[in-house]
């Protein structure tokens, strides 16, 4: 998963954590997530809850976080 700005990562990790999955930062925007359980709904309810503009956007095995299209 790769976050928009590091604030934005480092909230998310810590969310994740707490929703029990196996997360670790990864270099400057980059997230690791391991564990059973839907990454994703869990991702779109930490945007709904901060407010963040994004856009959760899967590709392969990974997720960007990208702002809404104007």
């Amino acid at each position: 998963m790769e976050a928009p700005r590091t604030p934005d990562r480092d909230q998310l990790v810590a969310a994740l954590k707490q929703d029990g999955f196996d997360v670790q930062p990864v270099n400057d925007l980059g997230i690791e997530v391991k564990g059973d359980g839907d990454v994703l709904a869990d991702l779109e309810t930490w945007i709904a809850e901060t407010g963040i503009p994004s856009v959760p956007q899967p590709a392969d095995d990974t997720i960007f976080l990208r702002p809404p299209a104007s």
